[in-house]
């Protein structure tokens, strides 16, 4: 089994790198082939451009994002670590859905339903956020979930997703964030 990580963090002191090492750290352990695509460090331009040259239905053929597509194809498992800001993904991450995840490759139109694509794939999306679980639970109904879930990852055919989420990120401790890296860590280890 092949592991693609698409990580999207800007800083490289952030709880997300951590967090990123410590997935690199376990899979090695496992003996786990990987790869990664770290969005920021690569620049990754996450703006799509739909005009009169620019299709939709054109977007499969686009060769800037030719090679993050190759490398979905040859994963079987996508792993996905972020922070959620504004209660969503990074605009570079949404970017990365917008021009990689497109029509012809993750999805195609078949009579009045999409069909997705990226059936024999799973994915392990790992993200934070500041915001209490309680408060996530009871006013934003997993929002943040709920869109990468459903609405993009379930949408594209990956049916067995996985969740880690580390909430009131802000106000945890030391402490508190060694034990999250730790379980972080030990997951990638059985992944």
């Amino acid at each position: 089994m092949t592991i693609l990580i698409i990580y999207a963090h800007s800083n490289k002191d952030s709880l997300n790198h951590a967090i990123l090492e410590n997935v690199m750290k376990g899979l090695k352990e496992a003996k786990r082939k990987f790869e990664l695509i770290d969005l920021y460090a690569e620049k990754f331009d996450p703006v799509l451009v739909i005009d009169k040259q620019h299709k939709p239905r054109d977007l499969i053929h686009d060769p800037y994002t030719e090679k993050y597509r190759k490398k979905i194809e040859q994963a079987d498992q996508l792993i996905f670590i972020y922070p959620i800001w504004w209660y969503g993904v990074p605009a570079i991450l949404k970017g990365f859905f917008d021009r990689v995840f497109v029509s012809g490759f993750a999805y195609q139109h078949k009579g009045k339903f999409p069909k997705g694509l990226l059936k024999n794939k799973s994915a392990w999306v790992i993200y934070t956020i500041d915001a209490p679980s309680l408060f996530i639970r009871l006013f934003r109904k997993n929002v943040e979930w709920i869109v990468v879930r459903d609405y993009i990852l379930k949408f594209c055919g990956i049916k067995n997703i996985k969740r880690t989420r580390l909430t009131f990120v802000k106000h945890s401790t030391y402490k508190s964030r060694q034990k999250w890296l730790q379980k972080i860590y030990q997951l990638a280890k059985v992944i």
